[in-house]
This record gives C-alpha cells, sequence and structure tokens, in this order.
C-alpha cells in the first residue's frame, strides 16, 4: 500500500510541477518555429546520362536511413531538395532510377542554395562516395559540456521529488477514485482481449488469402519470364553505352564530392556555432530547473486539491473501457469482411487452374509440332499453319489470364488490400 502511495503523490507532484513550469513553456512554440525557419535549407541537383538532362530519378536525402527530403527530376533533370532543419548534421544523397546505377554520396552536410551534378550510368549496383567532415568531433565536445550542465538539472530535481514526499498524506483522500480507474480499466482489458481473437481470425483468413494470391502470382510470372528472356537477348547491345556513362558518373561524383566537402568545411562552422548556443541553453535549462524545484516545494501546501485529478482519471479509464469494447466490434466486422474476400478469390483462382490446365495441352502440342518438324515430317507451309493455332491459344489464354488478374486486383482495392 505504501508503494501506492508513493506513486500517486509522485503523480500528484508532476502535475503541480507542470502548472509551474507553464509559464515558461508558452513562449517555446513562436521560437522553435522561428528556429526551424532558420535552419531550413534548399539544394539543387542536375542530373544527366551522358550529358543529356535524365528525367524521372528520384533523389532522397537519408538520415539514419529514414527519408528526410525527396524529388524527382523533372525534363531538364533537374531535382530540388528542401529539408527544414539543416542542423541535422551529415545525411546520405541517394539517386535511383530504373535501368540506371544507384549513387550514393554519404557524409554530405546540408548547406543552403548547394549546387551538385550527377552523371547515372546504366546497369544494376551502387556507386558511394565518401564526404569526409568534422562536424562530429565538434559535436562530442558540445555534447560533453551540455552533460555537465544535465547532471546539474538532475540534482535540481531530485530536491523537488524530496518535496513531493511530503504531500503522501493527501494522497489516502484520492484512493477510492483509484479503485474505480483500475476496474474500468479491468474492463477495458476484457474488451480487448475480444479484440485480439478477432484480429486472430482476421490473420489466418489474411494468410490463405495470400496463399491463394501467391498461385496467382505464379502463373502471372511465367509469363513475366518470358518477357525477361527476350529483354536479355537485348541487354548486350548497351555494354559499350553502360561503361561510357559509368566513366562520366565516376567523374560527375567526384566533383559533387569536392562541391560537397567544401560545403562541409562551412559547416563546420556552422556547428561550432550551434554548439555554443546549445551550451548556452543547457545552462539556462538547469537554471529553470533549479527555479522549478524551489517553486515545487512551496506548493506541497497546495496539495490537498489536486486529489480531485484521480477521480478524473477513473472517468478517462471508464471512457477507454467504452472505447476498446468499440474497437471490439469493429474488429469482428473486419474479419466477416476478410472471408467474404478470401471466398472470391478461391472462385478467382480456380479459374486460374483452368487456365494452366489447358496450357499444359497447348504446351503438349507444342512439343509434339517441334518433335515433328525436328524429324522432317511436315513441310513448311503445314508447320508455320500448326504454330500459328498453337500462338493463338496462348494468346486466347493469355487474354483470360489477364482477364482474371484485373478481377482479383479489383478485389484487392475493394478489400483495402
Amino acid at each position: 500500500m505504501k508503494k501506492n502511495y508513493v506513486l500517486i503523490a509522485t503523480l500528484i507532484f508532476g502535475m503541480s510541477f507542470t502548472s509551474t513550469t507553464y509559464g515558461l513553456a508558452l513562449t517555446s512554440p513562436k521560437i522553435e518555429s522561428n528556429a526551424k525557419a532558420e535552419n531550413a535549407a534548399t539544394i539543387t541537383l542536375e542530373i544527366n546520362y551522358l550529358g543529356k538532362p535524365l528525367e524521372g530519378a528520384l533523389a532522397s536525402i537519408l538520415k539514419d536511413g529514414r527519408v528526410v527530403a525527396e524529388a524527382t527530376s523533372n525534363s531538364s533533370g533537374q531535382a530540388v531538395l528542401s529539408v527544414d532543419d539543416a542542423s541535422i548534421g551529415a545525411v546520405d544523397l541517394q539517386i535511383k532510377k530504373e535501368g540506371y546505377q544507384t549513387q550514393i554520396m554519404s557524409g554530405l552536410v546540408i548547406r543552403d542554395k548547394s549546387k551538385y551534378s550527377f552523371s547515372m550510368a546504366q546497369g544494376t549496383g551502387v556507386i558511394t562516395t565518401e564526404v569526409s567532415t568534422g562536424i562530429q568531433k565538434i559535436e562530442e565536445k558540445s555534447e560533453a559540456r551540455v552533460e555537465r550542465h544535465a547532471t546539474q538539472e538532475e540534482k535540481a530535481r531530485q530536491e523537488a521529488e524530496k518535496a513531493a514526499e511530503q504531500a503522501e498524506r493527501q494522497v489516502e483522500r484520492a484512493q477510492s477514485s483509484a479503485e474505480d480507474r483500475a476496474k474500468e480499466e479491468e474492463a477495458a482489458k476484457a474488451a480487448e482481449a475480444a479484440a485480439a481473437e478477432q484480429r486472430a481470425k482476421s490473420e489466418e483468413s489474411r494468410k490463405r488469402a495470400e496463399e491463394l494470391e501467391g498461385q496467382a502470382a505464379k502463373a502471372s510470372e511465367e509469363a513475366k519470364l518470358r518477357e525477361e528472356q527476350a529483354k536479355q537477348r537485348e541487354s548486350q547491345l548497351q555494354e559499350l553505352e553502360n561503361q561510357q556513362a559509368a566513366a562520366a558518373a565516376a567523374k560527375a561524383a567526384e566533383a559533387a564530392k569536392k562541391q560537397a566537402e567544401k560545403d562541409a568545411k562551412q559547416a563546420e562552422r556552422d556547428a561550432k556555432a550551434r554548439a555554443k548556443e546549445q551550451e548556452k541553453q543547457a545552462k539556462e535549462q538547469a537554471k529553470a530547473e533549479k527555479e522549478a524545484a524551489k517553486e515545487a516545494k512551496q506548493k506541497v501546501k497546495e496539495e490537498k486539491a489536486k486529489a480531485k485529478a484521480e477521480k478524473k482519471a477513473a472517468k478517462e479509464a471508464k471512457k477507454e473501457r467504452k472505447k476498446a469494447e468499440k474497437a471490439a466490434k469493429q474488429a469482428a466486422k473486419e474479419a466477416k469482411a476478410e472471408a467474404k474476400y478470401t471466398k472470391r478469390l478461391e472462385k478467382l483462382v480456380k479459374k486460374q487452374e483452368k487456365i494452366t490446365s489447358n496450357r499444359e495441352k497447348v504446351n503438349k502440342s507444342q512439343a509434339k509440332l517441334d518433335d515433328r518438324i525436328s524429324k522432317g515430317r511436315l513441310d513448311a507451309d503445314k508447320a508455320r499453319s500448326s504454330q500459328e493455332k498453337i500462338d493463338k491459344q496462348h494468346a486466347k489464354l493469355d487474354g483470360q489470364l489477364k482477364k482474371i488478374t484485373s478481377d482479383i486486383e479489383k478485389l484487392k482495392r475493394k478489400y483495402n488490400k
């Protein structure tokens, strides 16, 4: 029971602490908004292939694997990337387009109005360019100094927590409301369990649907394979052109690297200025924490009125329980829709299996014809006529398969798959 008293006392103290610091928080949104606008930056990329503008290339700025900004090159080969906060440090610049090698410039420091030129090369794989920068060391030194101020802030917070222990006597009056809240929370958990059971049923139907979709996809892949084999025969003609493009890409990447390193040096100077400002803010925050702790001690006598907060929390718990019950009903509805989707998909797959069976018959006819042609048992005209009939049968089956594939896509859109 004493542990519960301490926990609730801490909550009451937290609400009191929030009220004491509210005055300080009123001005922060405006300051953050101005800072965000001041740190915004835009960079321009010129993307080409063998000296000609390349349209449709996707350029992205990534920070720790997360896309911060992206844009697609226009008919002039130009892509403009904008970020809200250029002070995020070193990033990766990535350029991708189907049929071309992906280019990545790692360690780029964003500078407003910077321009870079890239030349793409056809093929697969990745061209990576590293940009050296000394910003990390600057930021590490700044973080060490900020951490010292954080230690002072923690000391002030501990003093405030000692003051919170004096409010424990007021907790007993809030105990009744806390018990009501616990009952409502138990009801909400029961509703959530029911929703989880419905979601499990939906998941089972979804897995069955995925198996059926896989069967449909396999038949479509055979047609795609024939198209890929034709494309591979044409790829050898592009080899010389790809070599020239790769050389141009390497040259452009080196030029972009030099520009990026130039921008990085300026960014280092900016990082030093930001580090100095962060240290200043850390000092001010530590001072504010000390003042808050002082005010918290004075607020201990006023905590009697805060017992009403537990009654409000019980009402909120009841509201959450009703919300969970509503979610359980929604989950049951979704499970029913999933079952309908699976049933309709099975009908389409059966049609597709019939096409596969007919395709095997046509393939047998093709094998017989090939055998007779190889043995010289047919003249050229009869062989050509027989081949045309087989090709028409293939085309007819391809049309039927395309119609079924279209019906599957419509069904998936209808059920938001």
